[in-house]
């Protein structure tokens, strides 16, 4: 149910409004003509007798002149209103080409829904919609007004379509390239999320890894694997095999003129049909076997020991050694590739370690439910190294030493494929980059809440799924411009969003300054300015006061403010003088004057000593 205003005074109940009565909740049927059975019922409030009643945002929405009636059209403004991830928000729609492709789109009032969900999600790291109105009711917006989660429900269902999602991924493809993104390696993942709802036609049996035999939805996710920014998304059906839906992912990024350098996948994606795939379309690739791999088994076979801890194969300086050849993948299929087979000492090491230590302390409690005379059970888990024999009376604890010297021996060692012979270094570097896709998929399911389908419509599925990529894509400019600054990503937004504007006295909105200095850090970064916030605050009390105020958010402009350089200010140069300054030489066409010895006719001395002269005596001392 939506917000009840239990704060505020009880009214009538509207006419054609009916009662629950097992739980009071006040409703009306959506549909007019249609029978009471088949119609939907909208829950408006809760009653508190036969004819008075609560509202909720429900009936604010379906009965506004009722509620200006009862409660007159204006809104107590918050006492304090969150700016700074608005501010910071609003920075990176704007740097990114975000906030424009949204208006482009979606149209200025759904692209700030948008805008705004995709806030909420960064900071709740949820998408449960019945929680967006209470959070957000005290940040700035980008809509004028918080929507309820009703308006949101039915904003995901009716108000924007799939033709819409696919003209964003077009222009958002169309900026990535003109950002730069033109050829990168390509980092591919899938995932699926559980929906047994009968109202998705996308859900389909598939594999999903929480449960078997199960309604599944699918989604890829492609990102620049050099800086983990999102560059698109797919949703099919869970049915759908994974060779399909990279081609449909490959088909999008070559008609926008992205060419991939090389796909990076990880051992989800081996199977002959992706491979043959990539060999098809001439995508160069890096592709982590699963241990069963039969090129995994035989590189495994014959250079395990040839790799051990030998230093002619050192690959870097943190214990990994690695060698590179030539062979089949799968049994049964003739395709090649270059397998590099790694061992990694140190994670190696660990597992053995943590082998042994898990057998041998299940081999104490065994032998210690023994001594008491309990029939004692071996873990599943460890069945294929432990098991119980009966000798006479004695109940005897027996290990398999040849299969668990086996495994051990195996721990450490993984192969990655790669379609061109770059070598175990070069493999190694490329297929880590992997690591920001990881990390996006991280976001997507930990820091935003996409784990879970929690709408049950196609529509709905699609459009949610939608918004959550434009959160990534925010998201992931917050945490490279953290990584940079050396600062946590979830305490900066934290602290970010602390940044207030305060109510005054005469109803208007004040910013407060008292910005930390690494969150001044953070915003300079996409432009945004502690003077910004005043612009903000005139902003916010211009949506308040006139009824004529654009739903467009300009982010305030300005010069970006570049560090002082170090030194006294340089002197400003005198004016120049306004005579002109004469020329070295005599000006042309000016006659030489006469002296005063030629003037009177006194001829010129010439030099040396006249004749005829003579010294002058000395002076006597």
């Amino acid at each position: 149910m939506a917000h009840i205003y239990w704060e505020l005074k009880e009214i009538p109940r509207p006419a054609g409004s009916y009662i629950n009565k097992s739980d009071g909740r006040v409703f009306v049927f959506s549909s007019g003509d249609a029978p009471v059975r088949k119609s939907r019922r909208k829950v408006i409030g809760h009653a508190t007798s036969e004819t008075m009643m609560h509202p909720n945002d429900t009936f604010r929405y379906l009965f506004p002149n009722l509620w200006n009636e009862h409660y007159g059209s204006g809104k107590l403004p918050e006492h304090i209103l969150h700016s700074g991830l608005y501010a910071l928000t609003l920075g990176i729609g704007h740097e990114t080409g975000l906030y424009q492709i949204l208006q482009n789109v979606y149209g200025p009032l759904y692209g700030n829904i948008l805008m705004d969900y995709a806030m909420y999600s960064i900071l709740e790291r949820s998408d449960v919609s019945l929680l967006f109105p209470d959070r957000m009711a005290q940040r700035v917006l980008f809509s004028k007004d918080c929507v309820s989660d009703s308006r949101l429900s039915d904003f995901f269902q009716n108000k924007i379509s799939e033709d819409d999602n696919a003209a964003f991924r077009s222009q958002w493809l169309d900026e990535c390239k003109r950002r730069g993104v033109t050829k990168a390696w390509i980092s591919i993942d899938g995932g699926n999320n559980n929906c047994d709802a009968a109202a998705c036609g996308l859900a389909e049996k598939g594999h999903a890894k929480s449960r078997k035999n199960t309604n599944i939805v699918s989604y890829m996710y492609a990102v620049n694997a050099e800086d983990g920014r999102p560059i698109t998304y797919t949703v099919s059906n869970g049915g759908k095999v994974d060779s399909k839906a990279i081609q449909k992912m490959a088909a999008i990024l070559s008609s926008h003129g992205i060419e991939a350098e090389g796909v990076i996948l990880d051992r989800a994606f081996c199977t002959h049909d992706v491979f043959e795939l990539l060999d098809r379309l001439g995508y160069p690739y890096v592709v982590m076997l699963p241990s069963d791999t039969f090129g995994h088994s035989q590189m495994v076979a014959q250079h395990s020991e040839t790799i051990r801890w030998r230093v002619p194969y050192a690959v870097g300086e943190k214990g990994l050694f690695g060698i590179s050849e030539k062979k089949r993948l799968f049994h049964g299929h003739t395709e090649e590739a270059f397998v590099n087979l790694f061992f990694d000492a140190s994670n190696g090491s660990q597992r053995a370690l943590s082998l042994i230590s898990k057998i041998v302390k299940a081999t104490k409690g065994l032998k210690a439910e023994i001594q008491k005379g309990k029939k004692p059970v071996v873990p599943q888990a460890l069945a294929k190294y432990i098991s119980l024999r009966q000798e006479g009376d004695t109940l005897c604890v027996e290990h398999d030493y040849a299969r668990w010297q086996k495994d051990m021996d195996l721990k450490g060692f993984c192969s990655i494929a790669s379609s061109e012979d770059f070598g175990p270094e070069e493999v190694d570097r490329i297929y880590h980059l992997r690591d920001s896709s990881e990390t996006q998929y991280a976001i997507l399911k930990s820091q935003l809440g996409y784990d879970v389908t929690r709408v049950h419509s196609t529509p709905s599925i699609q459009n949610k799924f939608c918004a959550c990529f434009m959160a990534a894509i925010i998201r992931s400019e917050i945490m490279n411009a953290c990584k940079a600054l050396g600062y946590a990503t979830n305490q900066m937004i934290r602290e970010v969003d602390r940044i207030e504007l305060l109510l005054l006295p005469n109803g208007t909105y004040a910013a407060i300054h008292d910005e930390s200095a690494r969150a001044k850090e953070l915003l300079s970064l996409f432009d945004i300015i502690p003077s910004d916030f005043d612009s903000i605050a005139t902003e916010v009390n211009n949506r308040l006061s006139s009824s004529m105020t654009s739903q467009v958010r300009v982010k305030p402009s300005h010069e970006k403010q570049g560090s002082r350089q170090r030194g006294r200010p340089a002197k400003a140069k005198a004016a120049a003088p306004t005579k002109p300054k004469q020329k070295p030489g005599r000006p042309k066409g000016s006659v030489k004057k006469a002296t005063p010895a030629q003037q009177e006719g006194v001829a010129k001395r010439k030099p040396g000593r006249p004749k005829g002269s003579k010294n002058k005596p000395k002076a006597d001392a």
